[in-house]
């Protein structure tokens, strides 16, 4: 007896629908994530590992140092993208990309600012 399909069923790998659903839902996430990846790979092959840990290292000095400047200057930047219509915000993630590949420690020391920012507000929470 052939067995019946239904919806209901487990398929088999991802549809064309279901990528397109995702990127467009996480778009501006899927951004970052090619940023760091191909940072990372181009500090290894143009800066030397030790530029971006300095700058990442850096960076993260300054965010706890100056939180509501960086909290204010990020947001301003975020506000600036989520404004643009889709071609510019295309063309800014090409500029991200280039940015990734030739000027790759930049990228580590936008990551330390994030990050420090983040340490500050979160406070520490170890002792409790």
């Amino acid at each position: 007896m052939p067995e019946e399909h239904n919806d209901h069923e487990k398929k088999d790998g991802v549809s064309v629908q279901e990528i397109e659903n995702f990127g467009k839902k996480y778009r501006f996430e899927l951004a970052f994530l090619v940023f760091f990846v191909l940072a990372t790979f181009f500090t290894f092959a143009f800066w030397g590992a030790a530029w971006s840990v300095y700058l990442c290292g850096l960076g993260g000095v300054i965010g706890i140092w100056l939180p509501e400047k960086i909290a204010s200057l990020s947001k301003a930047t975020f506000n600036f993208v989520f404004k643009q219509e889709k071609v510019t915000q295309i063309i800014l993630a090409v500029v991200g990309v280039i940015l990734s590949v030739f000027l790759a420690p930049l990228i580590f020391l936008a990551l330390g600012l994030m990050g420090g920012m983040g340490i500050f507000r979160q406070g520490y929470k170890g002792a409790e």
